[in-house]
């Protein structure tokens, strides 16, 4: 069984979901810092939308981050721009050589905005699909961070969603997203446990939290703050 103080994200195509506050972006940034040890020359790409990320938890770990305030969208002409915006980051990072890493800390916010226009939804929907199908031949990763899943709002098919890696981090305390979770595909079927069981291992968690991460529910660990 793998260690709980090894606790940390693989360098595949990642989805990680937890409710608002799980500590995602925390995670994904200890994850890229030990990914990086290994992997020096990774060029690790971010794209933060969060309206309070002044103060981006990847500020420690991305080679380019760039920072939106998603809260300032609200016009139809807001969601254009915005989505033209995101557009032009995945142009840069595709233009980036080597191998390298695309991080959308909000990926449920990005999709809704993507979401409606049916060609925007489209054209975001065949990107993560090209990376997922042709990204590890060519050193192109991409992890998704969302505080939901509703694989019908994307466009993508569920062909294409199990080649992500699926990690979930659940609150002792805040069971509503799991439950939700228990009626889509996105746990294997054995994984999918009773939230008494999911709520004991939180319990196990100095930061009661559980983490679903390589078929196995563990508690998690403290995690370090962005230094």
């Amino acid at each position: 069984m793998q260690s709980v103080l090894n606790l940390s994200l693989p360098l595949k195509h990642n989805l990680l979901i937890g409710a608002p506050c799980a500590g995602k972006d925390v995670f994904a940034n200890q994850s890229i810092k030990s990914i990086k040890q290994q992997r020096p020359n990774l060029k690790v790409y971010v794209i933060d939308i969060k309206a309070y990320s002044s103060k981006s938890q990847y500020s420690s770990c991305a080679d380019i981050l760039w920072i939106q305030d998603s809260s300032a969208v609200v016009t139809d002409s807001d969601v254009e721009k915005f989505v033209a915006w995101i557009r032009h980051c995945f142009t840069e990072f595709e233009s980036l050589e080597g191998e390298k890493l695309l991080v959308l800390p909000e990926s449920t916010l990005i999709f809704h905005f993507f979401g409606q226009n049916r060609n925007n939804r489209t054209w975001l929907a065949n990107k993560i699909i090209n990376y997922l199908c042709l990204g590890n031949a060519a050193g192109i990763y991409i992890w998704l961070l969302g505080s939901s899943f509703f694989a019908s709002e994307t466009g993508i098919s569920r062909q294409f969603w199990v080649s992500f890696n699926p990690v979930l981090i659940v609150h002792k305390d805040n069971l509503a997203l799991y439950n939700y979770l228990l009626g889509t595909d996105f746990l294997p079927k054995d994984c999918r446990l009773s939230a008494e069981r999911i709520r004991a291992i939180a319990s196990q968690s100095p930061v009661g939290r559980a983490v679903y991460h390589d078929g196995q529910w563990l508690p998690m660990p403290e995690l370090a703050l962005a230094q």
